[in-house]
């Protein structure tokens, strides 16, 4: 695989490798994922260093025992155990995007040559006519990072090496639940006890792109935005369609409830010279398996909800607030319906709104088996994701309430991530400023220092700013935290490794016109990481600032 490199220059071994590693179908999930890991791992050995030490190259079984991490160490020309981190993902998500351009996916030069001549999106035609972007699943999230990595580690490897270590990590699962990553601490805990190691920092190189139309501006992080999936169980009052307005459609507040929190920018944190985004409704439906007349009895649905100064506990309080809303706007319609049609109701419109943590401690009041249910609900259902098996054991728990009141009941489910940044000054931000300077100075490019990765990343689990009482309102909430999900918080912070993305730049990821800017990542980025890796190496040890 070498040989395919020996004579090319810098900026076309990162494009070679970019469309070799696109054509590998590693969608999350599929067996795509386990054949790219080998052949990231064999490409890397093809390698005149790893060929001489094949120790210094190796694959690392993920904690779901399926798929694969692949680790490379290259040890720096000094005697020292400082040792800067190159990390990146090998997962994409899916291709049916593509519609009828689903065979062409993973193929560069076809959709460059489809959206040279029939493009209807005139900005994407531009591009493709211009010979500066590549196109196809993954380009840029984020094979070309993976490529971009490759790239330096080869170069170190075939000219002088930089002062301290790099350790590479291929990762799994970033697009899902990102077992990937958090199998990787162990692994640098590992390494930390045999060989001694200290990290510097972690550089992940995922995609950055233009905050608008016209954004020339390149954007370098300093961290990583958290998440949470807040999950709502809405439970009605069902009815014959006969008798419908007696009835409380759960369907009604969940439609209520997402059409207030999705894209509600209102409720972003007001952060100045942030990307901040605003919650997405991921998932809504209601438990309703076949036709008839009856209205579905209980609906779920859940949202992707960044973090970045917030913490989880303050972010209850505001989604709590905010489903009561919800509630009482979809009663008070409903009472008044009845009212203008019916009469003067006798009916109760209340709807309870209340959290996991205090409706399990609602029912342990009735002496009811709570957890009993709990684990055998869990076990019924373990053919389904996590997140619906959630929305069972909830369901399970509100049928041993015997009022069976409607309710809306607040919890977590997966995935969760934390949120980190540096405060400026630290060692790393201070490498990257300098960098950046020196690169715009030279290459004319605009730069800007951001702390969070607006997007979500495995960068997330290298650090963790929240404390033990700010994550409580996260576990109290979680169904089955400890037992079939959770994060190695202590893992995490006994680790803390300042975590930086100078990614690759691209448009569109995730969508069929999914695209990468040459120019910046090809020619510009990878000695960009070169410049950063020797400041890191060469910064006076500090103090890391929280």
């Amino acid at each position: 695989m070498y040989e395919s490199l020996i004579f090319l220059n810098e900026a076309e071994r990162a494009e070679w490798l970019t469309s070799y590693l696109i054509a590998f179908d590693s969608i999350n999930g599929g067996q795509g994922e386990k054949e790219i890991a080998i052949s990231i791992h064999d490409l890397i050995r093809s390698f005149p260093y790893y060929r001489h030490h094949p120790e210094h190259v190796w694959l690392q079984t993920t904690s779901d025992n399926v798929r694969q991490n692949v680790f490379a160490f290259l040890p720096g020309k000094k005697d020292t155990k400082e040792t800067v981190l190159y990390h990146a993902h090998y997962d994409t998500v899916g291709i049916e995007d593509y519609g009828t351009l689903k065979s062409h996916a993973l193929n560069p030069e076809a959709l460059l040559d489809y959206f040279s001549h029939a493009a209807d999106d005139t900005d994407t035609q531009k591009d493709a006519k211009s010979g500066d972007w590549l196109f196809g699943r993954g380009s840029t999230d984020m094979k070309s990072g993976i490529a971009v990595h490759l790239v330096n580690l080869l170069y170190y490897a075939e000219n002088e090496r930089p002062e301290g270590n790099i350790l590479l990590m291929i990762t799994a699962d970033e697009e899902s639940e990102h077992v990937g990553m958090k199998s990787v601490l162990t692994e640098l805990q590992r390494l930390r006890e045999r060989w001694g190691l200290t990290y510097v920092a972690a550089i992940n190189d995922d995609y950055i792109s233009p905050q608008y139309e016209g954004d020339q501006t390149r954007y370098m992080y300093t961290g990583a935005c958290g998440k949470v999936l807040p999950c709502f169980y809405i439970a009605g009052r069902e009815s014959h369609v006969g008798d419908t307005m007696s009835g409380l459609n759960p369907t009604s507040i969940a439609s209520a409830l997402n059409l207030d929190l999705h894209n509600n920018v209102n409720i972003t944190e007001p952060l100045d010279d942030e990307f901040v985004l605003p919650p997405t409704c991921l998932y809504q439906r209601d438990n309703k398996q076949t036709y008839d007349v009856q209205t579905a009895t209980s609906a779920y649905i859940y949202f992707n909800f960044c973090l970045y100064e917030r913490t989880v506990d303050e972010t209850t309080a505001q989604l709590l607030k905010h489903a009561r809303a919800a509630a009482d706007e979809v009663s008070r319609k409903y009472e008044a319906r009845y009212r203008d049609y019916i009469g003067e109701p006798h009916i109760d419109w209340s709807i309870e709104v209340t959290t996991f943590k205090d409706f399990k401690a609602y029912l342990e009041t009735l002496d009811v088996p709570v957890n009993a249910v709990i684990e055998d609900t869990s076990e019924k259902y373990q053919y389904l994701d996590i997140r619906e098996r959630y929305f069972k054991i909830i369901e399970a728990l509100q049928a041993l309430d015997p009022a069976r009141k409607p309710r809306l009941i607040l919890f977590y489910a997966p995935p969760f991530l934390p949120h980190n940044y540096l405060q400026e000054g630290t060692r790393a931000w201070k490498a990257l400023a300098d960098t950046l300077e020196k690169s715009a100075n030279e290459s004319g490019e605009t730069y800007q220092i951001r702390r969070f990765f607006p997007f979500i990343s495995d960068s997330s689990y290298l650090s963790i700013h929240e404390s033990d009482d700010e994550l409580s309102a996260l576990v109290d909430n979680f169904p089955q935290w400890g037992s079939e999900y959770d994060i190695p918080v202590d893992k995490i912070r006994e680790l803390n490794i300042p975590a930086l993305n100078m990614g690759v730049y691209g448009k569109d990821a995730h969508q069929w016109t999914e695209r990468l800017y040459k120019p910046f990542s090809f020619h510009i980025l990878p000695g960009l990481i070169r410049e950063m890796t020797t400041r890191l190496f060469e910064e006076d040890e500090t103090a890391w600032l929280d």
